[in-house]
């Protein structure tokens, strides 16, 4: 058979695109990372042309790096980041910034639609919380800020439909996109026109939504001559990068869960029934399976947070770990390895850009508790990786009540190429963790999608089979130990972000500091 699928990823903080054969053995790649534009700590843009030029850069490096014969090239997977759009024209240019998912600015709008229509109706409509986060805010934020703008719109797009409309010159999302918008009916995998029109959105400006998985069109003719493949490949519609995610890691079956840390967490898992949380913590997306759901928690900001604290505090007065060609985050595992369990008495509350599940609080910020002058910047760095955990295990409890035992987490993203991470979750969860072959779960998930439409295989669960490879060798065992005095640690990292909240302290704090921008 020996066919070849060309999987284009666009996550939040670079673009990686992977050739994969039938077997879902890699075969060749490349990566482009790109910078968001940080207006204030709440207001976060992106130049869309990044992702196009990341794109392009990375399919044509992972075509040039190994012999790779073109006619054997079966379909082109798309998977991005969910929540961003971008307003585009008739010729699918930008007309503005895009605002990216991890952007707070509309935290009025997000009190708006929770004061005129209620959280409940919106959850119970959407599977989402009401959340600065999502779409909708963001999109009635532009309309009342930037009116030019929003008239001017042709369509409004995800990071993934902007590529796609690159191939193919064709406007089109798919379910699980359209689920991040807080417009889309999740029971029914069908935009909700009555509550487009209640909120004031225009319907037109929104693209068809078509199930993930979809062949979009074929590759262009102007697409093709830039890229220098052939014209005429199916283009494929793979759905959220999480989603993909989720299939990547083999997340298809009962008991089995999804913790993937990259610039943020998401914990997830598939359902055969869209679940929805009494209380609203966790949220129902499409699934990447088509007429199938996702149970999710997202964390805004996880492995972000390392990269800061790598960026701005581990590389002073170490300018020298900059220029060599290597991974900086190896000496920062090695000394977060040498700390005690408890960062030697430091707690990190991971709210770098405000709060999702499951606290979904907008105004939250970052915390680093416990400081003293005995502490180092190993005790900060173990506190990081610590607090990363914290904040993901508050989820899986919530959603095991839904779900059922989680026999097994499934891990990825780049932070779990820190074996001390790995330990330290299996140790905070207190359940087994592993992970695949290699972290580019999202990546390998939008090529199983492609590989069943374009009939490698019958299903999503066979393909699951033939080309997921579980790593057992780097599974990590919870050390009951360990897992106890994490257990009473975790406890205290809760009460101290609820005694933060129920005292007013981030409202009051954030109304001082919206007054110096």
């Amino acid at each position: 058979m020996n066919q070849l699928i060309l999987s284009i990823d666009l996550g939040t903080m670079g673009c990686r695109t992977i050739i994969f054969n039938e077997k879902g053995k890699k075969l060749s790649q490349a990566y482009q990372e790109y910078q968001s534009i940080y207006f204030s700590s709440r207001w976060i843009d992106h130049d869309p042309t990044t992702w196009l030029k990341a794109a392009q850069k990375t399919v044509k490096e992972a075509m040039g790096k190994t012999n790779i014969d073109q006619k054997k090239l079966s379909a082109i997977s798309v998977t991005s980041q969910r929540a961003t759009f971008i307003p585009v024209d008739r010729e699918g240019n930008p007309l503005d910034n895009a605002i990216l998912w991890q952007d707070k600015r509309a935290i009025a709008e997000a009190k708006f639609l929770v004061d005129i229509y209620g959280l409940k109706k919106i959850y119970a409509i959407t599977g989402l919380r009401v959340d600065p986060y999502f779409t909708l805010p963001k999109l009635l934020w532009l309309k009342k800020n930037k009116e030019e703008v929003y008239n001017k719109a042709f369509k409004f797009l995800s990071v993934q439909d902007f590529i796609i409309y690159f191939l193919t010159g064709i406007f089109k999302t798919d379910w699980t996109q359209a689920s991040r918008t807080m417009l889309f009916n999740i029971d029914q995998f069908k935009w909700d026109e009555e509550l487009i029109n209640d909120v004031g959105i225009d319907f037109h400006k929104l693209p068809e939504a078509v199930p993930p998985g979809s062949i979009i069109g074929m590759l262009s003719h102007s697409a093709a001559s830039n890229l220098g493949l052939p014209e005429g490949i199916p283009v494929i519609i793979a759905g959220g990068d999480q989603q993909c995610a989720a299939i990547g890691l083999g997340v298809v079956r009962d008991g089995l869960l999804e913790a993937n840390t990259g610039t943020g967490s998401f914990i997830l898992t598939n359902c055969n029934k869209p679940f929805k949380d009494i209380n609203q913590r966790l949220i129902c997306s499409a699934s990447s399976i088509a007429g199938e759901w996702v149970l999710e928690a997202g964390i805004f900001t996880t492995g972000s947070i390392y990269r800061w604290f790598r960026d701005n505090i581990y590389f002073y007065g170490r300018e020298e770990l900059k220029k060599i060609n290597t991974d900086t985050y190896h000496f920062m595992n090695s000394e977060a390895e040498k700390e005690p369990i408890g960062a030697n008495g430091l707690l990190l509350i991971p709210h770098f850009a405000a709060s999702a599940a499951p606290y979904w609080n907008p105004e939250a910020c970052g915390i680093l508790f416990g400081l003293s002058l005995g502490h180092t910047c190993s005790s900060i760095i173990r506190a990081i990786l610590e607090g990363i955990a914290f904040e993901i295990q508050k989820n899986i409890m919530i959603m095991e009540r839904y779900i059922g035992p989680v026999k097994e987490v499934r891990i990825s993203g780049g932070l779990t190429r820190s074996e001390v991470f790995n330990q330290i979750q299996a140790d905070v969860y207190g359940k087994p963790v592993v992970k695949i072959d290699y972290e580019d779960a999202s990546s390998l998930g939008a090529a199983i999608v492609a590989a069943v439409k374009i009939g490698i295989y019958n299903d999503i669960v066979t393909a699951v089979d033939l080309m997921t490879k579980v790593d057992y060798s780097s599974q990590k065992i919870p050390i009951f130990l360990n897992n106890k005095i994490y257990n009473d640690l975790a406890k205290i990292h809760d009460e101290l972000y609820r005694s933060i909240e129920k005292s007013g302290i981030y409202h009051k704090f954030n109304k001082v500091i919206d007054r110096l921008y």
